[in-house]
């Protein structure tokens, strides 16, 4: 029998890559080896050049108020094959990286083809993190 504490079990171990405290994109542009710490306390390396080409989405006063890694979401309220990325910030990178507009000014929904490109262009500095 599945119970909810199982399921609970699953989804934390789906998601022991996702970090605890995510960095702002200025801090991680500034370290020579950029990286983040998941739930699990594994260590997570950062590519320079997606954190570069993330910088060029925003305007220059942005960049400090980004935090990294960029999380997509599972939403059970949505269809399957799709994913939400919240954020002002957030949904105005991944719509220009998609080159579509969000759907709310605060939050774009990203289907499976815009998910496997973006997984190609950013596969350090984006996550998908599983929820119910």
């Amino acid at each position: 029998m599945f119970t909810e504490r199982a399921m609970q079990s699953l989804l934390s171990s789906m998601n022991s890559h996702v970090p605890s405290k995510r960095a702002s994109l200025a801090d991680l542009l500034d370290l020579q080896r950029p990286y983040y710490e998941g739930r699990d306390g594994t260590r997570y390396d950062l590519d320079p050049k997606e954190l570069r080409l993330i910088a060029s989405t925003l305007d220059p006063w942005d960049i400090d108020r980004l935090k990294i890694p960029l999380l997509l979401v599972t939403d059970t309220n949505y269809e399957q094959g799709q994913w939400k990325v919240s954020g002002k910030l957030e949904a105005r990178v991944i719509s220009k990286l998609i080159g579509r507009e969000p759907d709310k000014p605060d939050e774009i929904l990203v289907f499976y083809p815009h998910l496997k490109e973006l997984r190609k262009r950013l596969p350090t500095t984006l996550l998908v993190m599983y929820m119910p």
